[in-house]
């Protein structure tokens, strides 16, 4: 490539003679010259870039400055979207937000309502008014605020100092005390006149929840907390329809809460909440709780005990009463003598524990084995199915028990059989080996159907709290003993409630019919009556059937074990049943239910008692069965019910048993002969006895017992 030389200016041309003249040399000069360019150029590049720099920077200024004006405009827009959302859309909302901050609320409490017997004639809960005290310490002068605090606490008994720190908070509103009687409200309000106190105390209407007979039918009707809310039973359950709607007393105010003048008050009434008419009949309800609290107390029941009333036509549950009960109107306070004085010692939580043992409904809430009773279940099935007849002379025989699987299973009465029997002697005499035989011929499959049919596999669904399930095996796990036992009544568990519930089904000529606590619900707005329907399950088992069972029913309270159920005048079946409660506890469940009268039946009752420990022994024929009669002696009278056509001499007398313990076999004929009374021991030849001295005797002295009865004595 070819290659240039540069060209010198004739400025560069004349100083570089200049400096040659000088004695320089060539590349000095060169040297010099470049370095003057350098210099020239390195201004010449400042130059250029603070002009760069000052464009930049003029450009930045304006990207800022765009950016500033774009946030402002969204800023201002987002404003003014707000604005118009504050306005148009939450505009309601503030307002009323406002208005709350700027008003105080007093609450007035509805009357709960009213809950009556079956006559509805009987109130057994009502709400009573009284009054709630408040202050609005802020209304209250500085000066009168130990003055008022002074009098509250005089008159309401609290402690000075709690109300004093009240009165004088920085707050609207304050409450001083609830429920408070109207003798004290009174003594308030003349306290406030006397003193020239107008404003800052508030005297409201308010409501008490009161029981006017006090511990009746405690465990079904339940009780309120404080703010009158439903914690238990039918207060419970039945809550949004008792308790009605709050109402409210409306101030404004200023921003310190205090009153503005010329402000009054926007009065809101409460709604009442809507009364009940339950099943029970109070008098019935009260005859029952007589009966089993002499029956608990007599025979040492440890663990209490219940009896249910029930009418098989509608399912209505008569009375439900259990022992021990509480006050309603003081349910806190332990009612139980023995845990009285140790009380205090108990901690929060045992005592909890023990007021909730008397607070549960156990004939709905727990479960126990039945137990003979349920002998009727499987004689319906076995009738039903066509396995028997009531009357087949011979058709069964007891040899004192029976074999199953290898098991001897054995009757009750194992040391003397009961020998060939029909089936209406087997239930009068409450044979075990033939219900477990007619068990095995229905079969598990069947036997389970029948459960079912007779509600006994689930919950009746009645109106109360905490309602148990039952227990039994699951049916592929049924083998032929677990089938043997259930046959007549032991290892599994049922309520009370499903007991009486399936029995009744028999008394009501196999329909099943659930049971009914509440029948009507009355508004009270409109004073309009809502009836809760009668709900029932039909063709159980056959008229023919139920009928069949009914007169054996009577042929165990005329003749078999149930003789202490007869009622004067009326025909009444029953079925006597005892138990073990739990496996190898020593404890034990005796039980009555019965029917009457058989021709029409109109009430069936179950009487339960949980481990009778007294004198009297453990048998539900000596035990239950004479409860049954008083319950029934009484409450059919009451239900004028007609009585059954008997002959006069017919009708046998109650006598009391004699202490026989201690005489010899001859002595006690003797004296059991006077009183229309007969004896009944080992069956072996009279005379070799005649002059044995008794230890014991079924039932104990004292026990009454109707005519011809049987004594049954050991030596």
């Amino acid at each position: 490539m070819r290659k240039y030389k540069k060209k010198i200016t004739p400025r560069q041309k004349i100083l570089l003679n200049e400096k040659k003249a000088k004695g320089e040399t060539l590349e000095k000069i060169k040297k010099k010259i470049k370095n003057r360019k350098n210099k020239k150029y390195e201004k010449e590049i400042k130059q250029e870039k603070n002009k760069i720099e000052k464009k930049n920077s003029d450009k930045s200024r304006r990207k800022r400055l765009l950016i500033l004006l774009t946030f402002s405009i969204i800023g201002s827009l987002l404003f003014v979207i707000r604005i118009a959302w504050i306005q148009f859309i939450d505009g309601d909302k503030l307002s009323q937000m406002a208005l709350i901050q700027q008003s105080m609320d007093r609450a007035i409490s509805p009357k709960r309502g009213t809950i009556y017997d079956a006559t509805g004639k009987n109130i057994l809960a009502v709400s009573s008014t009284v009054n709630t005290i408040t202050v609005n310490p802020n209304n209250i002068a500085k000066e009168n605020k130990e003055k008022v605090a002074r009098a509250l606490a005089n008159i309401f008994n609290l402690e000075y100092e709690k109300v004093l720190k009240k009165v004088s908070k920085n707050s609207s509103i304050e409450t001083i005390a609830k429920r408070v009687e109207k003798d004290k409200s009174d003594e308030l309000r003349i306290w406030m006149s006397d003193n020239n106190i107008e404003i800052g105390i508030n005297i409201d209407e308010d409501t008490k929840r009161y029981y006017p007979y006090n511990s009746l039918a405690s465990q079904v009707i339940g009780f309120c907390g404080y703010d009158n809310q439903g914690l238990d039973g039918i207060e419970a359950i039945y809550e949004e329809e008792l308790q009605g709607e709050k109402g409210k007393i409306t101030k404004v105010t200023d921003a310190n809460g205090g009153e503005i003048e010329g402000e009054g008050e926007e009065y809101i009434s409460a709604i009442d909440g809507n009364s009940l008419v339950l099943s029970i009949d109070a008098t019935i309800q009260g005859i029952a709780e007589k009966y089993l609290k002499e029956a608990c107390i007599d025979n040492k029941c440890t663990d209490g005990g219940n009896i249910i009333v029930m009418n098989p036509k509608t399912g209505d549950i008569l009375a439900m009463a259990g022992y021990p009960d509480y006050n309603l109107n003081t349910p806190y306070e332990t009612i139980i003598d023995e845990l009285k004085p140790n009380w205090n010692n108990l901690s929060e939580t045992e005592q909890i524990k023990e007021m909730q043992k008397v607070w549960r409904n156990k004939a709905v809430a727990d479960t126990y084995e039945p137990g003979s009773t349920f002998k009727l279940i499987t004689a319906s099935a076995a009738l039903e199915e066509g396995i028997t007849t009531t009357d087949k002379e011979g058709e069964f025989c007891c040899t004192g028990g029976i074999t199953i699987a290898g098991v001897r299973i054995s009757c009750w009465r194992y040391y003397n059989p009961h020998g060939p029997e029909s089936l209406r002697q087997a239930l009068m005499n409450s044979c075990n080996p033939v219900f477990i035989g007619l068990g095995q011929q229905i079969g598990v499959s069947k036997y389970y159907d029948y459960l079912e049919k007779f509600g006994l596999l689930r919950k009746t669904g009645i109106d109360l709290p905490g309602e148990a399930s039952s227990i039994f095996l699951k049916e592929e796990k049924v083998g032929p003993i677990e089938l043997a036992t259930i046959s007549f009544g032991q290892r599994f568990e049922i309520t009370p409630l499903q007991m009486i519930t399936a029995v009744s089904t028999i008394a009501n000529n196999g329909t099943y019919v659930k049971p009914r606590i509440v029948k009507e619900i009355i508004d009270s707005q409109t004073g309009e009556v809502r009836e809760i329907p009668i709900e029932e399950i039909k063709n159980v088992i056959s008229k023919e059937t139920a009928s069949d069972v009914l007169s054996m029913m009577g042929t165990v309270v005329a003749e078999g074990t149930g003789k202490n159920a007869q009622v004067q005048g009326y025909l009444v079946g029953g079925k006597t049943g005892t138990s073990e409660d739990g496996v190898n506890t020593g404890k034990y469940v005796t039980s009555f239910i019965g029917v009457a009268p058989i021709s029409d039946p109109q009430v069936v009752v179950l009487i339960t008692l949980y481990n009778p420990t007294g004198e009297g022994g453990h048998q539900g024929g000596g035990v239950a069965a004479p409860i049954g009669s008083q319950v029934l002696g009484e409450v059919l009278p009451y239900l004028e019910i007609q009585e059954d056509n008997i002959k006069q001499e017919d009708i046998r007398k109650e006598v009391e048993t004699p202490n026989l313990i201690g005489m010899t076999i001859s002595e006690a004929k003797e004296k059991l002969k006077e009183m229309k009374l007969g004896i009944k021991y080992e069956n072996i030849n009279e005379d070799d006895v005649s002059e044995k001295i008794i230890t014991n005797q079924i039932p104990k002295d004292g026990i009454k017992v109707y005519e011809n009865t049987n004594i049954i004595v050991e030596y």
